[in-house]
């Protein structure tokens, strides 16, 4: 029994395995077959699952490409992987689509017949779906890590790329100095190379004509102006990345260390120097042969004044060779008055500029003026400009000019200087008579600035600013304590000293008007009350404040301008409210700071800046100032509301500034801006709100009458583009994620906007007739269009709107909306075009184009319209006058930039009088620029930058004259005209 069991073990066993891997099986069969008939069955939720993701990863698209619009109008460089990124997610939603667009139509053919329901194109196409979302879910998770950040800071402009070389022609000092600093710089056994001489001797002019001619021969060259207080920091910073290329990458790197006061350690700073970094090359500029000297430079150079022939020579070019021969009694003045400039090119400029236009008798008297002696008390290297600069000063026929003049000293030595501020500074101390306006206040100031900068007195920087030379600003604070002249004033300027604490010596003095503590680093006031009883002008912005003490101004109660801006003050003194004169108040970015009650108390003031602060309603007790002009609440994220009546009680109230964070649709009412129809000189209102509801304006608005404006409504990130509060385009409008068609109060925005910014707008076509029917747009300036899915094109009118055109006359008295004349053409105010991701973009104007000008034109860019075949027709091409730059790139389908024209046009050239860039990039299809037969001029053209454009063997038939442009040794461009 028991064998006959052990026997027939292995058959169980058999039979038991069987039965497992049996059941295996079915389970698997069944798992399978439940899998595939889910595909089935779930057909619809896999795609619309589909469906939802694409439209997620469209949104994540949509808003890095607005990061990526925005840093590239800043000038930002992408980060690595984010155009990838962009590229992969248009791939991904291309494939989307095509998926969709075949779901679609099988579901016309037998998806829609239940009898011929195909169960294998239902599992096909769910199927897919899944996978395809598996793919989009991938996508959106890389996407994630660039919806923060998408760039990188630019480097700023090079001095070089900047600079324009002087006319150094019979100015022979200079051209041999020029050329012994450039051998000792050239020279591989010189490290270090000083530049020293006299103050406006041309120092800093000289190293700025070596950087121009030894450029090519540096990976980088990097300029530090240094000054009396010398900033380590800011040094460091400057130089740390010309460091890394030094001591890394053995990169060869100029140094140009400007205005160098005493001894400086190069290794505390961060510059490599010494035999292991030969490859450093370090320019000083002093005063002082004895600094250069200690600091061990290799070759000391010696910039002397100019001789008296070349400084005649300077002089004429100044004044004017022609009225000098014209008139032998003027001539021999001039002759005097140049050799009592000391062979100076700071001070013979200055004199030149500040006599050129004046009457004999006033040279005359300038010339007894130069005769006489400064005071023997002004340290003698300033005496020897004192007397100069002085005079070009007295000879300012402009008294704001004047105190414009003297109000830069208040800034710290090289600093920039903000034309916004020198206007709010000066609306408080009453330099401007009879003003009309805070925007007029705006206009006089520059002005001013552009006589000061005309007569050599200021420096005009990038963006406006200006500069003022640290000999001219000594002579500045000289003359606010010498006792000549009319101005009666005590300046006690400490900007930018480094300080950390301000206690001064004597608690009270009856003399200073003006002290200024400006980009310091105090942290602590002093806890007693200071007298200063003339002080009209307090400025401590840019420190690192928290407290400042509440008896702190008893002692000040003449001050009219108080700046606090750009510290971490936590909370306003008591004593602010006895400030009863005080008429600019600019307590921005201070970003804890939340109460602003007491300043309710200033009753005269006309200037209140909050800007980026934390507070979180505008209180009732502003409505107290009655005379105010001017208030800037912009970038305020907490901002929910502004007290009910307040914006009607500030009667004489100009320009309102609001920005926040808060998405409200009752804002306009939350913000008190019904209130504003009350106010007879209101002129401009500027409202960035954190909303994707463009519709939030009610009926009875008017804010289309205003003068000034600027609306933004955006639901992405907070205030990414912020545009600068002060720009030439003054009535702009900004929309973001949302719908059209716009209801009234909007579209009549858009009928006086000169800017208009589009960002994801569903549903727009076109510019005309969607947003401006055929009404007249001759304020429009700028356009920005980015990622409206449905934009076709800018115009698009039918043959019988054209028709229609022909026949209609206007009248004089007809409202917005009016249709245009014959006469009249679109676009023709336009300055710049830009047009971002407009996938249904195929061209640029759907109409006859007769009806287009862009006359005024001067900065086109399109990117990434991949439907767009062509951009200009020959037509308008012709009427490109004023074109200055053209970028077009990622535009897939385009196939010639300027499209049209035959044997009948060949005739006429075409002539871009203005163009000096053209850059086209990644254009598979581009066949060529110009498709004609035209000869095609370029007259100012300098750069020209084609890359990967695979398609494009020729820039076109014709001839194509580009007479300033240097191709060097790019074979990809030298190819294109070869082969004309």
């Amino acid at each position: 029994m028991r064998n006959t069991e052990k026997k027939s073990n292995p058959a169980r066993m058999a039979e038991e395995v069987a039965n497992t891997v049996a059941g295996k099986i079915v389970d698997l069969l069944f798992s399978g077959a439940k899998r595939e008939i889910d595909y089935i069955r779930n057909y619809t939720k896999n795609v619309g699952k589909l469906e939802s993701e694409a439209r997620k990863l469209k949104g994540i698209r949509g808003r890095i490409q607005q990061r990526i619009d925005a840093a590239e109008g800043n000038g930002e460089i992408l980060l690595a992987g984010v155009q990838e990124w962009m590229d992969k997610a248009e791939i991904e939603l291309s494939k989307v689509e095509e998926f969709l667009e075949e779901v679609a139509n099988a579901k016309k053919t037998c998806f829609n017949l239940r009898p011929c329901v195909n169960l294998g194109a239902l599992y096909h196409y769910s199927k897919m779906a899944i996978n395809n979302t598996s793919f989009l879910l991938d996508q959106q998770k890389d996407g994630e890590t660039h919806e923060n950040r998408v760039s990188i800071p630019a480097p700023t402009p090079r001095l070089v790329d900047l600079y324009q070389t002087k006319n150094l022609e019979d100015i022979d000092t200079h051209k041999l100095a020029l050329r012994e600093i450039i051998e000792a710089i050239k020279d591989e056994s010189i490290q270090m190379v000083g530049i020293y001489g006299s103050g406006g001797v041309g120092k800093t002019t000289l190293a700025k004509e070596v950087a121009a001619e030894v450029k090519n021969l540096f990976a980088e060259i990097v300029f530090i102006t240094v000054s009396q207080t010398v900033d380590v920091k800011e040094i460091q910073k400057h130089v740390e990345k010309a460091a890394k290329r030094i001591i890394i990458n053995k990169e060869k790197v100029l140094i140009i260390l400007d205005d160098i006061w005493k001894k400086l350690v190069l290794s505390d700073v961060g510059i490599p120097c010494g035999n292991n970094h030969m490859n450093c090359k370090i320019l000083l500029t002093s005063r002082s042969r004895n600094v250069c000297e200690g600091m061990n430079a290799d070759r000391n150079i010696c910039v002397n004044t100019l001789k008296k022939e070349e400084a005649w020579v300077l002089f004429k070019r100044i004044v004017g060779d022609e009225k000098l021969a014209n008139d032998s009694g003027l001539e021999k003045i001039a002759k005097e008055v140049t050799e009592e400039c000391g062979g100076l090119p700071l001070i013979i400029q200055a004199v030149g500029n500040a006599l050129k236009n004046k009457k004999i008798d006033i040279w005359e008297a300038a010339l007894d003026r130069l005769r006489k002696h400064a005071p023997l008390e002004i340290d003698q290297e300033i005496r020897k400009a004192f007397t100069h600069l002085k005079l070009s000063y007295d000879l300012l026929d402009s008294k704001e000019a004047k105190s414009c003049f003297l109000l830069c000293s208040l800034f710290k030595e090289d600093g920039i200087i903000s034309l916004l501020s020198l206007a709010e500074y000066g609306v408080g101390i009453g330099i401007f008579k009879d003003l009309d306006s805070i925007n007029d206040a705006e206009k006089r100031v520059r002005m001013a600035v552009d006589t000061l900068t005309s007569s050599c007195l200021l420096l005009s920087k990038l963006g406006g600013a200006v500069k003022m030379h640290d000999v001219v600003r000594d002579v500045a604070l000289l003359i606010t304590s010498s006792s000549e002249g009319e101005e009666k004033e005590k300046f006690l300027v400490e900007a930018g000293k480094g300080l950390t604490e301000w206690q001064p010596r004597n608690k009270t003095s009856d003399r200073y008007t003006k002290i200024s503590l400006m980009d310091n680093r105090i942290e602590k006031l002093p806890h007693h009350q200071l007298h200063f009883p003339l002080l009209d002008t307090f400025l401590i912005r840019r420190n690192y404040l928290s407290v400042i003490p509440d008896e702190f101004f008893g002692g000040m109660k003449e001050v009219k301008v108080l700046d606090m801006s750009y510290n971490k003050i936590t909370s306003l003194p008591q004593s602010l409210k006895l400030l009863t004169k005080l008429i600019t108040l600019d307590i921005s970015y201070n970003k804890n700071l939340i109460e602003i009650c007491i300043v309710g108390e200033l009753k005269d003031l006309e200037i209140l800046k909050v800007r980026k602060t934390g507070i979180k309603v505008i209180p009732e007790e502003i409505g107290q100032l009655t005379n105010l002009r001017l208030l800037d609440a912009g970038e305020c994220d907490d901002l929910s509301h502004v007290a009910p009546g307040v914006i009607s009680k500030l009667t004489w109230l100009e320009e309102l500034y609001f920005g926040t964070y808060i998405n409200d649709k009752n804002a306009v009412s939350r913000f008190g801006l019904m209130e504003i129809s009350k106010l007879k000189s209101f002129r401009a209102l500027h409202l960035s709100m954190h909303s994707d509801d463009c519709h939030l304006f009610p009926q009875g608005t008017c804010f289309e009458k205003l003068k000034e404006f600027y609306f933004r409504f955006c639901k992405g990130e907070r205030f990414l583009f912020e545009i600068e509060s002060k720009s030439y385009l003054k009535r702009r409008l900004h929309i973001s994620e949302s719908n059209f068609p716009f209801k009234m109060p909007i579209k009549k925005l858009f009928q006086v906007s000169d800017g208009i910014m589009l960002t994801l707008i569903a549903g727009l076509d076109n510019i005309i007739p969607d947003l401006y029917g055929e009404s007249t747009i001759d304020e429009l300036k700028s356009i920005r269009m980015i990622s409206c899915e449905n934009a076709s094109c800018l115009v698009k009118i039918t043959d019988e709107d054209e028709d229609a055109t022909q026949t209609f006359v206007a009248s004089n008295d007809l409202m917005l909306g009016q249709r245009k004349t014959t006469k009249e053409k679109y676009f023709s105010q336009v300055e710049d075009i830009r047009l971002t991701d407009l996938k249904s973009l195929k061209l640029l104007f759907d109409c006859s184009f007769q009806y287009i000008s862009l006359r005024n034109l001067q900065d086109i860019e399109i990117s990434d319209c991949y439907s767009l075949l062509t951009v200009f027709p020959l037509s308008v091409a012709q009427g490109l006058s004023n074109l200055r730059r053209l970028e077009i790139r990622g535009c897939n389908s385009l196939m010639v930039v300027i499209s049209g024209g035959d044997e009948h046009t060949a005739e006429n050239d075409i002539v871009f009088p203005r163009l000096t860039h053209i850059l086209l990039w990644f254009l598979p299809q581009l066949k060529s620029f110009y498709s004609g037969d035209s000869t095609v001029k370029y007259p100012s053209l300098e750069f020209i930058r084609v890359s990967n454009c695979p398609s494009m063997k020729r820039w076109g038939s014709g001839v194509h004259d580009m007479p300033n442009v240097e191709f060097d040794d790019d074979e990809e461009i030298l190819n294109l005209f070869h082969k004309n």
